[in-house]
């Protein structure tokens, strides 16, 4: 790392000096900053500890407490034998229709990211069993953990029926992360999702569902049933979205609002 790119780190985003905050705080922050400002791109090599040392006015123990405590949070991720880099932005969902939470400023969504957690079959019945023609184990499970705007997760079930939609049970999960499922069954089965009745009330999360978006057992927030259908009665998917308390507001649209942005 050059002398100059010392100097522009250290001037484009000089650590917060606020009373009473830590050292390596102040520096992890400054880290943020510089990352979120686009002076490493997602992906990029970042300086070794002993050059930031060089970079910044704080010992190497403090530095290698601020690495830490990004790579713990997920910005940084290292690599054995190679350094440290910026971690690649988790892939967003296109155009999520029933998780749409507003900005501060209200005038946009915040980002939603998935990550499947299960993929299976279902022969247990349920609400999902008569709208999917359920016979035996003729329904495809996928549940999700869904991160928002990284302020918190929504736990998602999905349901269709393997008969109509057994791809979906050979497909890369990776490829499922970031899907939205009504863009498959559009591109993939010429399916265009044309109604959707959703019902929302409170609800007890379940311990599998608080354990994967890390919140206190016997969290109660709101339980969102989702069906989805093409055309005039034709019941394509069932899904449930498990939505933590939030302060957040829930935008819920209808479908053609939903299917313009």
């Amino acid at each position: 790392m050059s002398e100059q790119r010392r100097l522009d780190f250290l001037e484009r985003y000089p650590p917060p000096e606020k009373r009473g905050m830590p050292k390596y705080a102040r520096l992890r922050a400054a880290l943020v900053s510089a990352i979120e400002g686009g002076y490493w791109a997602p992906g990029a090599k970042l300086p070794t500890e002993q050059e930031l040392t060089g970079a910044t006015p704080y010992s190497l123990g403090t530095v290698q407490r601020a690495m830490r405590a990004l790579v713990e949070d997920g910005i940084v991720v290292r690599r054995q034998g190679s350094g440290s880099y910026v971690a690649t932005a988790p892939r967003q969902i296109d155009n999520p229709w029933h998780l749409r939470f507003r900005t501060a400023d209200g005038r946009g969504f915040l980002p939603v990211s998935p990550h499947v957690v299960l993929r299976e079959r279902v022969e247990v019945r349920g609400p999902w069993s008569e709208p999917l023609g359920q016979e035996g184990d003729n329904i495809l499970r996928v549940d999700r953990r869904i991160d928002v705007g990284d302020e918190f997760a929504v736990y998602s079930r999905f349901f269709v029926n393997a008969d109509r939609f057994g791809s979906l049970l050979y497909r890369p999960l990776a490829e499922l992360d970031d899907a939205n499922f009504k863009q498959i069954l559009l591109d993939e089965f010429d399916l265009p999702v044309t109604h959707v009745s959703q019902d929302v009330r409170m609800a007890i999360f379940p311990a599998d569902a608080c354990e994967a978006i890390d919140v206190e057992d016997e969290t109660v927030g709101l339980f969102l049933q989702v069906v989805a259908s093409a055309g005039a009665g034709d019941p394509v998917y069932y899904q449930e979205l498990l939505i933590p308390p939030t302060e957040r507001a829930l935008h819920v649209s209808d479908l053609r609002e939903a299917s313009e942005t």
